[in-house]
């Protein structure tokens, strides 16, 4: 089971707010992190599939729906099966590097983009229930609300590129 697998239910929902960042954590760069590359092979409206290198990890990422809880399945490639499929992501890309913090039993996903989005900074809450989502109260640092805006969308950055 991947890393983000294990975050989702046994029905493979993805339940996430982000946050647009006017202001990075002044210790940003002391937090864990990792180099992410995405690709998208296909990109419509509530569908994406998509190719992710986090450092060396290699992801094929099926989603479904839009906004705030999306079904999401996700298998790991050998590095074969990714050099194979990656071309056909070309025009398609995003890069950013993830920063993690946690807070309580939650954890903070700072993206900081790179490339044609550089200056483009988010922040991705995952939980692990309805519930939980609608009782968290984020903290200021965190900025405006963009859960659902789909010009925020990875897929719609990149292929449109920042808003």
């Amino acid at each position: 089971m991947s890393e983000s697998q294990a975050h989702k239910g046994a029905n493979g929902l993805e339940i996430e707010r982000k946050f647009l960042m006017d202001k990075l954590p002044r210790d940003l760069e002391s937090l864990p992190s990792v180099e992410i590359q995405q690709g998208y092979i296909h990109a419509s409206q509530g569908f994406e599939a998509r190719l992710r290198r986090k450092d060396e990890k290699l992801l094929f990422t099926i989603k479904m729906g839009e906004g705030r809880t999306r079904q999401e399945t996700e298998i790991e490639l050998s590095r074969e099966q990714f050099d194979v499929l990656w071309p056909l992501s070309e025009g398609r890309r995003v890069e950013k590097r993830r920063y993690m913090r946690s807070v309580e039993s939650l954890v903070i996903e700072y993206d900081v983009y790179s490339g044609a989005l550089q200056g483009l900074a988010v922040a991705e809450i995952e939980f692990d229930s309805e519930e939980t989502c609608e009782s968290f109260v984020p903290p200021e640092h965190l900025g405006l609300e963009v859960t659902g805006d789909n010009r925020y969308a990875n897929k719609n950055l990149a292929l449109n590129g920042a808003p």
